[in-house]
C-alpha cells in the first residue's frame, strides 16, 4: 500500500496548493538569480477538478498540493460497480462529486507600502477599498482572475499573471521560496512590499473593468512572484489569494448565483463570491461547523520576516504569512476541522474515525492520507487512479477510494454523506508532520457556503441547505444548453453497468453505473437554452 500512496513534494509545513509552500530556510541552494542568499521553503499546493472541462477526455481538477488532475481511470470491475449499484452497499446520504466549485477573484495590485522608517515595517495592513497607484495601471482593466484559497500559506502570482499586476524587475527581491509539488519544485523570488486587493466576479461590469470602490486587500505586502505553472495546455495557476489575506476577511461563497465574465479575452465562471469585513453581517445558513487554527506556533497578524542579512534596509526574507512576531520568523497556519469516516459496516470492530482535515476553499477535490488509507483498511486495489500534473511534471497512478461515509458534527445538526470520492497523497501539514487530508469543496458543489476564520476566538464555516439545481445543469450555472450538452456527449456510455468515469458518476441520475438514453432522455426534458432558466425539477 504505501509504494502506491501519492506523494507531495515539500512536505516539511506545506500549507497551500498546487504549489507549496515550505516554512522553513533552506541550506543555501542556488536560484536563478545565483544569489548567494537563502532561499524560504513555501509549499503551496493546488486540488481541482471540473465538470465543464471535462470535455472530449480533457479533465481539470485543482488538488492543491497534489497539482492539477489531469486524468481520472476507473479501476473497479463492472462486477464491483454493479455489486454496489444492486444494492451491497447502502448510501442513505447525498453523494459528493469528484469536483467541487472553484471561487474566483479578480485581482489587482498598488504601490502601498508603510514608510520603512515605522517601527514595525513588516506587518500588513488591511484596507477596504482600492488604495494608493497601480503597479501597473490602469488597475481596474490589468486584472488576473486567481483562486480564494484557504490552502495557501501567502498570496502567489504565476508568469504572466505576475506581469500583468506589474510584479516583475524592480518589485522583486533577490531572496526567494521554493515552491514544491507533484515531481519536484523550483524557487520563485520574493517582492518588495505592495498592495493586493481582490473581490469576486460580480465586482466587474459588463466590460471586464473592475470596480475598485467594491475591492478589499491589503497593504504592505511582499507576494511570491513564480514562474509559469503549466500542465501542457496553458498555465495552471495564474493568482492564489491566501490566508494572510483571507484569514482577516469574512468569504461568502453563493452558487445560487453563477456568474460569467470575460477577462483578456478568456471566459471564466464560477460561484459567486464576496469578501467582506468581518463587522458586516453575513447570511446565515441553518448549519455551521467549527474550524480550528492550527499552525506551530500561535499567529497573531501577517507580517513578512527581515532579510537577516540586509538589517539597515527593510527588504522581505520571505513573503507575508502569518506570523507572531513581525519580521521574524513567519509561522503559517490553517484552519481544521474534525471529519468522521467509516468504511463498511460499523461495529466494535470497525469504528467510525476521526480525521483532523485541513479546510482548502481552493481544492476542488478532497484528499486522505496513506496512513488514514491504511486505518480505514481500504483495499490495495483503488477504486480508480489519477494523473495529476505539477512543478516537476506528471506523476501517474495516484489512487483514490470511495469512503462509505463522511460526517461533520455542526450546529443545526450532523452534515453526512455517503460514497464520497477521495485522493490517497501525503501531504505536509502546516501543524508539523503529515495532513489526516484536505476538506475540498466537492462536499459543498450543490451549497452556498461562508467561510469565516478568527486566529482568536471560535471560527466557522456556515453551509446552506442544499440549492436546487437542474439534472442537466452540469456546470451550475441555472441553464441547461449547449455546454451541458458538451458534457453529456463527453461522459455519455454504452447502456451497461461499470462504465462511468468517477469525474461523470454525478451524471448518472438512475444510478445504474452508466449514463445512457435514460440520462439523455433527462437532459433533453431540461433544455431551457442559454436565456432561460431551467426547471430545478425537470428530468427527475
Amino acid at each position: 500500500m504505501r509504494s502506491r500512496v501519492g506523494e507531495g513534494v515539500g512536505v516539511r509545513g506545506c500549507a497551500g496548493h498546487g504549489v507549496g509552500v515550505l516554512m522553513g530556510t533552506s541550506s543555501g541552494s542556488a536560484v536563478a538569480r545565483q544569489s548567494a542568499r537563502p532561499s524560504m521553503r513555501v509549499a503551496v499546493v493546488v486540488v481541482f477538478v471540473t465538470t465543464a472541462s471535462v470535455l472530449a477526455g480533457d479533465v481539470s481538477i485543482r488538488a492543491g498540493r497534489a497539482g492539477t488532475i489531469v486524468s481520472v481511470r476507473r479501476t473497479t470491475t463492472d462486477a464491483e460497480q454493479v455489486s454496489t449499484v444492486a444494492g451491497g452497499v447502502d448510501y442513505p446520504f447525498p453523494r459528493p462529486h469528484l469536483a467541487g466549485f472553484s471561487p474566483l477573484l479578480a485581482v489587482t495590485t498598488s504601490n502601498t507600502r508603510r514608510n520603512p522608517l515605522d517601527d514595525d515595517p513588516y506587518s500588513h495592513d488591511l484596507q477596504y477599498s482600492y488604495v494608493g497607484s497601480p503597479l501597473h495601471a490602469p488597475a481596474n482593466l490589468n486584472i488576473v482572475i486567481g483562486f480564494l484559497d484557504s490552502g495557501a500559506a501567502v498570496d502567489l502570482f504565476a508568469g504572466s499573471a505576475a506581469v500583468m499586476l506589474g510584479v516583475t524587475g524592480s518589485r522583486l527581491t533577490e531572496n526567494t521560496m521554493e515552491l514544491g509539488g507533484v515531481g519536484g519544485s523550483f524557487q520563485a523570488p520574493v517582492s518588495y512590499p505592495i498592495g493586493v486587493f481582490a473581490q469576486g466576479l460580480g465586482s466587474l461590469d459588463i466590460g471586464g473593468l473592475l470596480k475598485l470602490n467594491e475591492v478589499v486587500g491589503h497593504t504592505n505586502v511582499s507576494v511570491v512572484a513564480s514562474p509559469p505553472i503549466e500542465c501542457g495546455n496553458g498555465e495552471a495557476v495564474a493568482a492564489l489569494i491566501g490566508m494572510p489575506f483571507l484569514t482577516f476577511f469574512n468569504s461568502v461563497i453563493r452558487v445560487d448565483t453563477p456568474r460569467r465574465v470575460t477577462v483578456n479575452g478568456v471566459e471564466y465562471s464560477g460561484p459567486d463570491v464576496k469578501i467582506q469585513d468581518v463587522l458586516d453581517e453575513v447570511p446565515e445558513y441553518p448549519h455551521a461547523f467549527a474550524m480550528e487554527f492550527g499552525s506551530l506556533l500561535p499567529a497573531l497578524g501577517a507580517a513578512f520576516m527581515q532579510d537577516l542579512e540586509d538589517v539597515l534596509n527593510v527588504v522581505p526574507g520571505s513573503a507575508t504569512s502569518l506570523s507572531l512576531i513581525p519580521g521574524s520568523f513567519v509561522t503559517g497556519g490553517a484552519f481544521f476541522v474534525d471529519v468522521q469516516v467509516l468504511q463498511g459496516v460499523p461495529g466494535p470492530l470497525n469504528p467510525v474515525q476521526t480525521l483532523r482535515m485541513m479546510v482548502d476553499t481552493g481544492a476542488q477535490s478532497s484528499i486522505i492520507s496513506g496512513g488514514a488509507a491504511a486505518n480505514l483498511s481500504l483495499s490495495l486495489d483503488p477504486d480508480f487512479e489519477i494523473e495529476a500534473c505539477g512543478v516537476g511534471g506528471l506523476q501517474t497512478g495516484i489512487p483514490g477510494y470511495y469512503i462509505d461515509y463522511v460526517g461533520i458534527n455542526a450546529f443545526g445538526g450532523k452534515l453526512e454523506w455517503s460514497r464520497a470520492p477521495f485522493i490517497v497523497l501525503d501531504l505536509g501539514s502546516p501543524e508539523g508532520g503529515t495532513l489526516d487530508g484536505i476538506l475540498g469543496m466537492n462536499f459543498f458543489w450543490d451549497r452556498n457556503v461562508t467561510f469565516e476564520p478568527a486566529l482568536l476566538g471560535s471560527s466557522f464555516f456556515q453551509v446552506s441547505d442544499p440549492v436546487p439545481f437542474a439534472y442537466a445543469d452540469f456546470d451550475l450555472d441555472l441553464h441547461v444548453d449547449t455546454r451541458d450538452q458538451r458534457v453529456f456527449v463527453a461522459c455519455a456510455t454504452r447502456p451497461r453497468p461499470g462504465q462511468v468515469s468517477p469525474e461523470c458518476e454525478h451524471l448518472d441520475a438512475d444510478f445504474d453505473g452508466d449514463v445512457d438514453l435514460m440520462e439523455f432522455a433527462r437532459l433533453q426534458d431540461c433544455m431551457s437554452g442559454g436565456i432561460s432558466l431551467a426547471g430545478e425539477n425537470c428530468g427527475r
